[in-house]
């Protein structure tokens, strides 16, 4: 698993070490667990905020998301969601992003938020 621990986590099993876990790259085991899912096309509604993600990985495998919130993390490249046609709002404020390229073909998009990115006109 891709993951990297966040310093200063409580290592006994009780703690939530997934609540407190500082992740580079989204997994299938993070969405199962954080989601409860077992299927990654059953996911409807994910929020990965403030998690220091860069690597957006196997997202683009919940095919049926709707809502996304990925604020406050570190990512740069948008093409894991260009996959996700379903998606009607999605929160990628306060990442590195450049370019919006990836996600022009999710036609459903609602509401998109993009504050505190790298954006040039």
């Amino acid at each position: 698993m891709d993951t990297k621990r966040d310093k200063g986590q409580a290592s006994d099993p009780g703690s939530e070490s997934v609540m407190e876990t500082e992740v580079a790259k989204i997994t299938a085991e993070l969405l199962k667990s954080r989601t409860g899912e077992f299927d990654l096309e059953s996911i409807l509604f994910l929020k990965l905020r403030g998690l220091g993600i860069y690597d957006l990985g196997c997202v683009g495998e919940c095919m049926n998301l709707e809502r996304l919130d990925l604020s406050g993390n570190n990512i740069t490249n948008l093409t894991p969601l260009s996959s996700l046609r379903l998606l009607i709002s999605l929160n990628l404020s306060a990442n590195r992003i450049t370019s919006l390229e990836a996600i022009c073909n999710c036609f459903s998009l609602q509401s998109l938020n993009m504050a505190g990115n790298l954006i040039c006109r």
